[in-house]
Parts: structure tokens; C-alpha cells; sequence
């Protein structure tokens, strides 16, 4: 077999791997998950499993950046397309809907690294949650530069944005709201965003 294609066989099962762990320990927990009906899940031999993942703590670690990396994308393909700060914040809440609802149990599970039953992990899910700051505080860097908000503490700022984006749909979820439901308050949220930034009167 070329080697190239034994690669991307093995980025692929290691992939699938991924995304069978992320359903597992977010259903489960670190605690209660079990490394071997993981890799019978993903359809490998259970001690196959140890080819790509030392042990079970190795797994959850690679498995938090994994979806830090993909989450990083979107936000960032999210702020970085055009218009106002206004619809880049709209655009920034949609996506945590769009996450919540596609990718769940990734969301699910590096939501509970931060907060809830992993929180085993929560110093390696802060490091990869400074990220999602830096990259909203770049975004109201270049919003204070074009006059669209007045802040003091950039950082500080774009911990709230995050808060009142990615928690708010956590939040609105556990309270039943669908994603049409979501979608339908992002212009809302946007709103209640600039004027919590110190939006100026236009």
C-alpha cells in the first residue's frame, strides 16, 4: 500500500477515534469512560487504540485541542468576513449555534472540561480558551479602531463577548430553545454586545 494513502488511513481512524471520545466522555465523564469500548465504537481492536493514544488522559488532552483547533477555525472564518462589528458579532453568536447543535458533543464535552465533570482538564481547556480571547479581542481592536465601540480592557471585553455568546446558547439549550429559536435572537444578543461595549450613539 503507498505510503501516502497508510497515512491518511491513519489520520483517518485516528480521527474517527476523536469523535467517538468526544461522545463518550461527554456522555460519561473522564471518570466513567471506558478506553476500550471507545475503540470497539471506532471499530478497532482494543488494544489498537494504544498505536495512537498512550492512555486514556492522552486521549481526552489530544481530543480538547482537536476541537479547541476546529472551534479556533470557525470562530476566526466568523470575524474575519467583512461587514460591521455589529454583524460580526451576530455572525460570532450563530456559530456557537450552529457548534452546539452539529458538533454537540464536542461542545458539550470542552464545555464541561471548563465547568463540570471534567474539570480534571480545566487548565488545559483554559489554555486553549484564551485562543477564542484573543481572538474576539483582536476583533474589538480593529472595531475600537473604526469608532464602532469605546473599551478600556480589551481582554476583559472579549471575555464577556465569549460569555454572552458560547454560554448563552449552552445556557438556552439546557432551557430547551431549538436552533431556529437561537438564530432568531442574534441580532438581539449583537445588540445587547455593543451596548454592554460602550457602543457610541451613531
Amino acid at each position: 500500500m503507498p505510503k501516502i494513502v497508510d497515512e491518511q488511513m491513519r489520520e483517518a481512524t485516528r480521527q474517527r477515534i476523536l469523535r467517538v471520545a468526544a461522545a463518550e466522555f461527554a456522555r460519561l465523564g473522564f471518570e466513567q469512560a471506558n478506553i476500550n469500548a471507545i475503540a470497539e465504537q471506532a471499530g478497532i481492536g482494543k488494544g489498537t487504540i494504544y498505536l495512537y493514544f498512550e492512555n486514556k488522559r492522552t486521549l481526552f488532552v489530544e481530543m480538547l485541542r482537536a476541537i479547541a483547533q476546529v472551534h479556533l477555525q470557525e470562530i476566526r472564518t466568523a470575524l474575519s468576513e467583512g461587514g460591521s462589528l455589529r454583524e460580526r458579532l451576530k455572525r460570532l453568536f450563530l456559530t456557537f449555534v450552529r457548534l452546539a447543535e452539529q458538533d454537540s458533543d464536542s461542545f458539550h464535552v470542552f464545555m464541561s472540561a471548563l465547568y463540570g465533570v471534567n474539570r480534571l482538564f480545566q487548565q488545559e481547556a483554559t489554555a486553549l480558551l484564551r485562543e477564542y480571547v484573543v481572538a474576539i479581542a483582536r476583533l474589538l481592536e480593529e472595531g475600537q479602531a473604526r469608532g464602532e465601540i469605546a473599551v478600556q480592557e480589551l481582554e476583559t471585553s472579549a471575555l464577556l463577548v465569549l460569555t454572552a455568546t458560547e454560554s448563552y446558547v449552552l445556557a438556552a439549550r439546557v432551557l430547551g430553545s431549538s436552533p431556529a429559536a437561537l438564530a432568531r435572537q442574534a441580532e438581539v444578543v449583537a445588540g445587547f454586545i455593543l451596548n454592554g461595549l460602550q457602543s457610541p450613539a451613531t
